[in-house]
C-alpha cells in the first residue's frame, strides 16, 4: 500500500534530482516520476542512468516509478492506466519542468513554460477531484516580476506592470498567473520561488553548469573581456541544498498552503566581489573591464565579442536591475526548523569557482 506517493516533473533537471534524494529520506515516500524520451534514448533508459549517477536507483521499481509522457501534451500524454495510478494514489504534484534558458525563443517558453503549466494544472484538478490530491507544489522563480527595474517582489502577488528581461522571466510571470488563478478557485497551492540556483554550499557541487556558469566561463576563458554593469550590483545566487532543505520545510508545513516564498539569499554578492574573488584565486585570468551602461558600445567590440555578446543579453537583466525580495513568508515558515537563510559570500563565491575548476567546467 502506497502511504505518501509523490508525483513529479523535472526530476530529470538539477532542481528535481536533488530533491528526489531528499525526499527519498522519508521512508513513507514514493515518487512516481514523469518523463520522456530523449536523444533516442527511452524514458526508461533516461532514467536509469540518471538515478544512478545520484545514487539512488536501487529504489527503481520499488519507491521510484517511471511515467513516461511529455509536458507539452494533454495531460502530458500519460496512458489510462498510469493515470489511474495517480488518481489513486497520489498526494502531492511537484510541477518543476520548466525551460530555464535565458535565452530561450519565445515559441518555446510559451509551449514548455506555459503549456506544460495549463496541461499540469488540467491534471492537477483532475487528481484533485477523482483522488486523493492535497497540494500542488509549482516552483516558479523569483525572476518572476521581471528582472530588469527598481522594485521589491513581494511573495504573495504578483506586479501589474513587470519589466522583463527575457522570454524566460515572461513565460513564468504568465505560467505563474495560471496557477495562481487555479488557487484561486479553490485547487490547494504553494509557490516555490528560487532564485539562481547554483552549487552545494559547503562544496560547490552541482550535477550541472547552467544560467549563471556559462557566463563566468566566457570571461575565464577571455572569450568576452568587457561587461556594462557597476561593479556595486548584486546578482543573486541560492546554493542547492537551501533550496531542497526549504522547499520540503515549506511543503510539510501546513500554513504554507496558498502561499508563495522566496527562496533566495538575502544579502546577494555584488560583481565587484566576485571579481575580486576571480583575481585573487586565478591570476591567469584576463583583466575584465567593466563599463558603465550607458556608454556601453556594442560597436567598439571586436566581431566576435559582438557575436558572443549577442547570446548573453538575455543574462544581463541580471547584473544590471535593482530587483530585491521580500522573504517574510520564508523566514516565518523556516522559523524553528534550524534552517538558516542562505550565506552568498565571498567565501561561498570561492566554494563555487573551485569546484567549477576541480571538475574540469573552468580550465584556469
Amino acid at each position: 500500500m502506497v502511504r505518501n506517493l509523490i508525483f513529479m516533473t523535472g526530476a530529470t533537471g538539477v532542481l528535481g534530482q536533488e530533491l528526489v534524494k531528499e525526499l527519498l529520506q522519508s521512508p513513507d515516500s514514493e515518487i512516481a516520476i514523469l518523463v520522456r524520451a530523449k536523444n533516442r534514448a527511452s524514458h526508461g533508459e533516461r532514467v536509469k542512468k540518471i538515478l544512478t549517477a545520484i545514487g539512488v536507483d536501487a529504489h527503481l521499481g520499488s519507491r521510484i516509478h517511471v511515467i513516461e509522457g511529455d509536458v507539452t501534451h494533454h495531460k502530458f500524454g500519460i496512458r489510462k492506466e498510469d493515470l489511474a495510478y495517480l488518481e489513486r494514489d497520489c498526494r502531492a504534484f511537484y510541477h518543476i519542468a520548466a525551460l530555464t534558458a535565458l535565452n530561450g525563443t519565445e515559441r518555446e517558453c510559451q509551449q514548455i513554460n506555459v503549456g506544460g503549466t495549463e496541461h499540469a494544472l488540467e491534471l492537477a484538478w483532475d487528481l484533485r477531484k477523482k483522488g486523493k490530491l492535497e497540494r500542488f507544489v509549482y516552483f516558479s522563480t523569483a525572476f518572476v516580476a521581471g528582472s530588469v527595474w527598481n522594485h521589491s517582489s513581494k511573495e504573495d502577488v504578483l506586479p501589474a506592470q513587470p519589466a522583463f528581461a527575457n522570454y524566460y522571466e515572461s513565460s513564468k510571470y504568465k505560467a505563474e498567473t495560471k496557477v495562481r488563478e487555479a488557487m484561486a478557485k479553490g485547487l490547494p497551492v504553494t509557490i516555490i520561488r528560487p532564485s539562481i540556483v547554483v552549487g552545494h554550499s559547503e562544496t560547490g557541487a552541482v550535477s550541472d553548469f547552467n544560467v549563471i556558469y556559462p557566463f563566468i566561463k566566457l570571461f575565464a576563458h577571455g572569450v568576452l573581456s568587457k561587461i556594462p554593469t557597476h561593479l556595486q550590483n548584486t546578482f543573486n545566487i541560492v546554493p542547492i541544498d537551501f533550496v531542497i532543505r526549504a522547499t520540503c520545510a515549506i511543503v510539510k508545513d501546513p500554513r504554507s498552503l496558498n502561499k508563495a516564498f522566496h527562496v533566495v539569499a538575502p544579502e546577494p554578492p555584488s560583481i565587484g566581489m566576485l571579481l575580486k574573488v576571480g583575481e585573487e584565486e586565478y591570476s591567469t585570468v584576463p583583466p575584465i573591464e567593466v563599463i558603465d551602461p550607458r556608454h556601453f558600445k556594442k560597436n567598439k567590440m571586436s566581431a566576435q565579442e559582438q557575436m558572443v555578446f549577442a547570446m548573453l543579453e538575455p543574462y544581463l537583466g541580471y547584473l544590471n536591475g535593482h530587483l530585491t525580495f521580500d522573504t517574510t513568508n520564508t523566514r516565518e515558515i523556516l522559523r524553528g526548523t534550524g534552517i538558516k537563510m542562505p550565506k552568498t559570500d565571498r567565501a561561498f563565491l570561492k566554494t563555487l569557482i573551485r569546484y567549477a575548476v576541480k571538475v574540469g567546467y573552468l580550465a584556469i
